[in-house]
Formats: C-alpha cells, structure tokens, sequence
C-alpha cells in the first residue's frame, strides 16, 4: 500500500493548496498589479477562460503558468501555492495588503 502525498500534509496545508484558495490568492495578486483578468492571461500567454477558471478555482494552476507568475510578476511559489507571505517582495505585499476586500 502507497499513500498518496496529499495524505502527509497537514490539514492547513491542504487548505491552503485548495483551488479555491490559490484562487483567491491569485485575484489578489491581479488586483495589486491593476490588471484586469483578460490582461493577466495575455501577459501569461494563456487563454482568457483559463484564468477565470484558475481564479474561480475551477481548475488547478498548472505548474507552467505558476512558474510563469514567479518570472514575470516577482510573485513566490510559497504564496501561490501556500499563502505564505514571508517572501514576497515587499511592495508588492504591501499592495496586496492594502487592497479592500472583494
């Protein structure tokens, strides 16, 4: 018997990497860059409905475009992916921070 490695993260963790909550991550992050969603996917290179989904959290980010977000926005992998603050650039958190809720 294999266990899945879902199965070893602790349950916060879990909650975290929920497509919903990247998703809400991500919206946030378009919001403090002041792009539209139609502009982000163009920066990306992707389809317009692929954001609108991977916001939503209709669909899992996949790791192409998550790599992309960390080269081309200054974005980390711990905050997409986990929500951890920590190392993300300062003014870019502070943007985030600052924006109202939605």
């Amino acid at each position: 018997m294999s266990l899945k490695p879902d199965s070893l993260l602790p349950p916060e963790v879990s909650k975290a990497m929920r497509n919903e909550a990247v998703g809400k991550r991500l919206a946030l992050l378009r919001r403090a860059l002041e792009k539209r969603p139609a502009e982000m996917a163009d920066l990306l290179g992707i389809e317009r409905t692929y954001w609108s989904r991977f916001e939503k959290g209709r669909q899992g980010l996949s790791d192409g475009v998550a790599a992309l977000l960390v080269v081309r926005f200054g974005v980390t992998l711990d905050f997409i992916m986990l929500g951890r603050w920590d190392k993300l650039p300062v003014d870019l958190a502070e943007k985030m921070r600052a924006l109202p809720p939605e």
